[in-house]
């Protein structure tokens, strides 16, 4: 019995001497001491999955993150900015060759239409002399022809018998010879109304040729346009709408304390340059003065682009007292100022005219 339960005593293993499980999370090591496994050593860790809302924070506080971002954003806007004027200079000088087309094509037609008068003026008075000619060398025929049955006919002689009444052979010679001319006058003319008819025929072709031109470059100004509407904004031309930009216009005038008297528009080296006479009220004074826009090229940039220019020029600073001049400072002078400064330009310019700069 004792071998018995011994043997048995033997069979029976406890949990120290069984081998370990897989899913134990509990090792042991060499001086027998435990240590439980963390579910971080078989799992990844959820922290590194979100990023901290505190980091963001300092990228977004950054000074060189918000500079880049800064920079970014000039330089798109510098982008948009020539993609525009770019945009806008191909439109005007389409419109200028599409209107400088149409006045050419109108010159020419014009034109055309006094040489057709002209030549059919000659074709009618060359017809008639035609005509003319025609019946007088008819006409000579005729006489001839009695002519040679006089000379047929038998004398009757007597007071018949009158050598007076004989033709002369001079004069038949003469007329012989005047007929033969007008002959190849009448053929000389005729050469002409072929010419004439000729060039009529070629000044008509011309002509629709222009009109194809015309309507060609038409399509191409319309394609263009087309494909530069989704970057350039369009304006309504109905009543409501110029009532609107002209409230507009009011408000902002009575917001600015300036006056724009008239516009002027005119063709200038690089598209078009707007000229504006304005008016500036401030404590009781008021300046004339006239803003130029125009563009031209800045050659100092690669490649070269364009740039918008102010020209400012004073008027009717005869009129003004010495003191008021005085107070105006370097805006009594004419000079150019960068468009995208005009708003510093303006701040600048009432600051001058108002009595906290005396």
């Amino acid at each position: 019995m004792a071998s018995a339960t011994t043997s048995k005593g033997v069979k029976k293993v406890g949990k120290e001497n069984a081998p370990p499980s897989r899913s134990t999370k509990r090792t042991e090591d060499g001086d027998g001491n435990r240590s439980e496994g963390s579910d971080a050593d078989d799992l990844p860790s959820k922290a590194s999955k979100a990023p901290s809302s505190k980091s963001t924070n300092v990228d977004e506080d950054d000074p060189k993150e918000l500079k880049r971002r800064l920079k970014s954003a000039l330089a798109d806007r510098e982008r948009y900015r020539t993609q525009r004027d770019t945009y806008s200079t191909q439109f005007e000088e389409l419109t200028k060759s599409h209107s400088d087309g149409s006045d050419l094509l109108e010159k020419y037609k014009q034109k055309a239409e006094l040489q057709a008068k002209a030549q059919n003026d000659v074709i009618a008075a060359q017809t008639a002399l035609t005509e003319k000619l025609q019946a007088k060398v008819k006409s000579l025929e005729k006489a001839l022809s009695l002519n040679e049955k006089d000379k047929e006919l038998p004398s009757a002689g007597g007071p018949f018998d009158d050598p007076s009444t004989k033709a002369d052979p001079k004069d038949i010679k003469a007329l012989k010879d005047e007929l033969t001319k007008l002959k190849n006058e009448s053929k000389a003319k005729d050469t002409e109304i072929s010419e004439l008819q000729k060039q009529y025929n070629a000044e008509v072709e011309y002509s629709k040729s222009l009109i194809a031109g015309k309507q060609s470059l038409n399509s191409s100004t319309n394609k263009s346009l087309g494909a530069s509407t989704n970057s350039a904004p369009s304006y309504s031309t109905n009543p409501e709408e110029a009532a609107k930009d002209a409230a507009s216009l009011a408000l902002y005038e009575d917001l600015t304390l300036i006056q724009i008297a008239n516009v002027k528009i005119k063709p200038a080296r690089i598209g078009n340059e707007e000229v504006f006479n304005c008016i500036l009220s401030a404590d009781g004074r008021s300046l004339n003065f006239k803003l130029r826009c125009y563009r031209e090229v800045d050659r100092s940039e690669t490649p070269p682009t364009y740039t918008k220019q102010v020209h400012y020029t004073p008027e009717l600073l005869q009129h003004e007292s010495e003191a008021f001049i005085k107070r105006l400072d370097y805006f009594a002078n004419e000079f150019v100022v960068p468009r995208d400064q005009l708003s510093g330009f303006m701040l600048e310019m009432r600051a001058k005219m108002s009595d906290e700069c005396e």
